[in-house]
């Protein structure tokens, strides 16, 4: 059993299942959540986190005998959503009300959003519009229903169609409407400090498979898979 983070693990999951034939029963939650369960002696091999802060934590509290691992997998990517009525992401910065983000206090993205605005040239006027969200899905909320006009969100939040089309009926048709009322634009990584999503591994004799599929995922067979769904690759 190893964790897992949202529907684009679910696709490489898949993928790698009707490849091999080889099942993978994966958990999901958040990656605060998941590594405390692994520090706690949770039985996973493999985890798979928003921040290579929780990685690299699980390495420094591993013995030697357990034979740990950790390594990056993908780099995040910071976008702007921003309403159709703004021509630019400046003028909607600069002419909007509310801009919404996930909360820096644990969210990766959320500690990205922030970064960038708050070394902006305009910071002292954003920061009376920063909304805070408790998490990501709840930023989309905001956007989706006319409460913020200006969102900073993961790439991998709204991927490639052809992996929208794999969401859940109710979280394709949010991403259709955001679509429609406004336009994205990728933030330059220069802006903000890296999203590093990282792996975390502990050698299992009982569990070939997940080392198998951790090299799997990360050739370079699966790069469209990882571009699609919002990340830059390490060696990129």
């Amino acid at each position: 059993h190893y964790p897992l983070r949202r529907q684009r693990q679910m696709c490489i999951r898949d993928r790698y299942q009707a490849k091999t034939g080889v099942s993978i029963n994966a958990v999901f939650a958040s990656s605060g959540k998941l590594s405390q369960q692994i520090q706690h002696g949770a039985p996973f091999s493999l985890f798979l986190a928003a921040d290579s802060l929780y990685t690299n934590n699980l390495l420094q509290h591993c013995s030697p005998k357990q034979r740990c691992q950790t390594g990056v997998y993908g780099h995040g990517q910071l976008l702007i959503w921003y309403h159709h009525r703004f021509q630019t992401a400046e003028q909607a910065l600069a002419q909007s009300h509310h801009i919404a983000i996930a909360d820096p206090s644990h969210a990766p993205y959320g500690k990205a959003a922030l970064a960038y605005l708050q070394q902006h040239s305009l910071r002292p006027e954003l920061q009376a519009k920063i909304r805070r969200c408790d998490n990501a899905a709840l930023v989309l909320h905001m956007l989706s229903t006319a409460q913020a006009e200006v969102g900073l969100i993961g790439h991998a939040l709204m991927p490639a169609a052809q992996l929208q089309q794999l969401l859940p009926q109710s979280q394709q048709q949010q991403l259709q409407l955001l679509q429609k009322l406004g336009r994205t634009e990728v933030v330059p990584a220069h802006l903000y400090p890296p999203i590093l999503h990282s792996w975390f591994y502990q050698a299992d004799p009982k569990q070939p498979d997940i080392k198998a599929f951790l090299d799997w995922m990360q050739a370079a067979e699966q790069q469209q898979f990882w571009t699609d769904a919002g990340f830059k690759r390490e060696h990129n």
